[in-house]
């Protein structure tokens, strides 16, 4: 990783430039989360649409041979699937704890998912929190995100934030009082997960055991992205790997673990969308310069 947080914010061609001599390394492996990364933030959980050259961009690249396109997101897998809308690509929900490939040409619907055993017994505790919270918090900023044995309350769009993180956390643990969920603080909402859920660290790791790539790249804007980029570095360090971790910083305030953590950072999802594509018409719509940082 580059010394300096303004050294390393680039353009799509600056951060590839950083990886321009790992890309002969085969097979790829590309990674990326969808809100924040591949669709700008939306005050409604439920309005994010994927930015269209990155979605035409994971198209190409799911069909170049010796290439894995995975989207790694806190969302259901078939929620997930429903907006990237991406045949050929596998879809790792709930960080990673559903799983499901679509087949090039099928339909998101017909995405079929499995989940992460062994943590079947929470569903119900879950569904009766998701229920619950509402009750106790009955405002129109709250959104609860049903993804058993998880959930995510979202208060994007709350007047007050610091107040309804107040109010959202305070209803969680009048409903969960003994704390069978770990609480988990994200960008204006609280996910609450069973203790010892997949991670997307954990997700990253088994990707590199499972794909060993020659070349992995992955693309990420939130904490929990943060620890999957350590886990990439960690490989690069023991030389098992090439890599590159790329933040998406369009935020008034950066998350902090994002900029010490990414190799470079790119100024909004729309810069996000023209990494992908320059990784999809590689080598031939590369520019012929090497490029550079931005000003």
């Amino acid at each position: 990783m580059s010394d300096g947080v303004e050294g390393r914010r680039l353009t799509a061609d600056g951060a590839l430039g950083l990886a321009r001599d790992a890309l002969a390394a085969a097979p790829w492996l590309i990674v990326s989360d969808f809100d924040g990364t591949l669709s700008p933030l939306q005050m409604d959980p439920w309005g994010a649409t994927i930015v269209p050259l990155a979605q035409r961009a994971l198209r190409r690249l799911a069909a170049r041979p010796g290439t894995t396109v995975v989207l790694l997101s806190g969302r259901s897998a078939a929620d997930l699937a429903g907006r990237v809308r991406v045949g050929g690509a596998c879809y790792l929900g709930n960080h990673g704890m559903e799983r499901g490939c679509l087949a090039r040409g099928a339909s998101a619907r017909r995405l079929e998912t499995s989940r992460t055993p062994g943590f079947e017994a929470y569903d119900g505790e879950a569904e009766r929190i998701a229920t619950g919270v509402p009750r106790l918090v009955p405002e129109p900023w709250l959104v609860v995100e049903r993804k058993p044995p998880c959930m995510a309350l979202h208060y994007r769009s709350a007047p007050d934030l610091a107040a309804a993180a107040a109010r959202v956390g305070a209803a969680v643990d009048r409903l969960d009082p003994a704390h069978r969920f770990e609480r988990i603080a994200g960008l204006r909402m609280l996910e609450l997960q069973p203790p010892g859920a997949t991670t997307k660290a954990h997700t990253m790791a088994a990707l590199l055991q499972d794909i060993r790539p020659g070349f992995a790249v992955m693309l990420g804007d939130d904490v929990s992205d943060a620890a999957a980029f350590r886990v990439l570095d960690a490989a690069r360090a023991l030389g098992t790997s090439k890599s590159l971790a790329v933040g998406v910083d369009a935020r008034a305030h950066p998350v902090p673990e994002i900029i010490a953590a990414a190799d470079a950072i790119v100024p909004s999802p729309g810069e996000a969308a023209r990494l992908l594509w320059r990784l999809a018409t590689w080598p031939t719509g590369w520019p012929r310069r090497r490029p550079g940082p931005s000003g």
